[in-house]
């Protein structure tokens, strides 16, 4: 048995490499290149080389062009000497000598961490499962998971 791993990097090749990603691992791995801080509110575009660069496999002196979320544009424009040398570190090359910080029209929002979620009381949990009625009991549980923040066993 395959896994398709190996066929995606066949059939995705040359349109990542259209947009200058030769190793396309960078866009799925850029959380751990940048750090997941950066990546939350960054995404690599393109990388553009200069003329002349030729087709060989090291490219040299690329331009990474990174869309940021809206306001985050000059946080990362002070990272840029950090995004160099990691994505220079995990290309094992000088690959990059310059970031273009775009600001990105729309972007996801930050999702929140959530907030640690409380334990079933035991003591709630011993007067329920005295109740006969197993529809009251699921009731029940799902009232008192809703009391208590978490989220309830229909939402999942």
């Amino acid at each position: 048995m395959e896994t398709l791993d190996k066929h995606f990097r066949d059939l995705t090749r040359a349109a990542f490499a259209r947009y200058g990603f030769a190793a396309a691992e960078l866009f799925g791995r850029w959380p751990e290149i940048v750090g997941e801080d950066l990546a939350r509110v960054s995404a690599p575009e393109r990388i553009t080389w200069p003329r002349g660069a030729g087709e060989d496999r090291q490219k040299t002196g690329g331009t990474l062009v990174v869309r940021a979320a809206p306001g985050r544009a000059l946080e990362l424009s002070y990272a840029a000497p950090r995004i160099i040398d990691e994505v220079n570190r995990f290309h094992g090359y000088g690959a990059i000598a310059a970031v273009r910080v775009v600001t990105a029209p729309a972007w996801a929002v930050e999702v929140p961490k959530s907030a640690p979620q409380t334990p079933p009381q035991p003591a709630a949990e011993a007067l329920v499962s005295t109740i006969d009625d197993k529809r009251l009991q699921a009731a029940l549980r799902r009232l008192g998971s809703g009391v208590a923040g978490k989220a309830s066993p229909q939402d999942k």
